[in-house]
């Protein structure tokens, strides 16, 4: 599995942020559009949705996460806890008729750069607009391999090329 972007991948599917667990909650990306998984229900063609967007994203280099992690190590350090599981963001889907919000837990280790989720964003929105197909990520997968994730620059390289062909 690799990691780019707010997009987790591997050879035959790709989730917004981690995979779910056994029983946790997930956003599964898929050609024909999103489909929630766990415990949260529902699915939406691309062409039914007029935007999906991601908030509560762990980005680098904020005050509130750097605070965050820190009280989490101090923790952590003391065996007073720290975090028991990924930070969890919301997928905002919405449709003609409404928005759904969905729950998918942070694939990052630490956070997100700003540069990756402004362009996971504009990828989400080429999906939207059927400019650009989930597939493109999962062949992306195949020629590199089911591999460690990219650093930091060459994720921000491989969005940047999804976002603009």
């Amino acid at each position: 599995m690799a990691m780019v972007g707010l997009f987790c991948i591997t050879e035959d599917e790709v989730h917004l942020g981690a995979p779910p667990c056994e029983s946790g909650p997930g956003v599964r990306v898929a050609a024909a559009g999103l489909e929630a998984v766990g415990p949260q229900s529902g699915s939406w063609t691309w062409a039914d949705l007029s935007s999906v967007t991601v908030v509560g994203v762990p980005a680098k280099n904020t005050p509130g996460r750097q605070l965050s992690m820190t009280l989490d190590l101090v923790l952590g350090a003391m065996g007073l806890g720290g975090p028991e599981s990924p930070p969890e963001m919301t997928v905002r889907v919405e449709v003609s008729d409404g928005m759904t919000e969905l729950v998918a837990h942070s694939a990052a280790a630490g956070a997100y750069t700003h540069r990756e989720v402004e362009l996971s964003h504009q990828v989400l929105d080429r999906f939207v607009t059927g400019t650009l197909s989930p597939a493109v990520l999962t062949d992306w997968c195949r020629t590199h391999g089911d591999r460690k994730s990219p650093r930091p620059a060459e994720r921000e390289a491989v969005l940047e090329q999804w976002a603009q062909s």
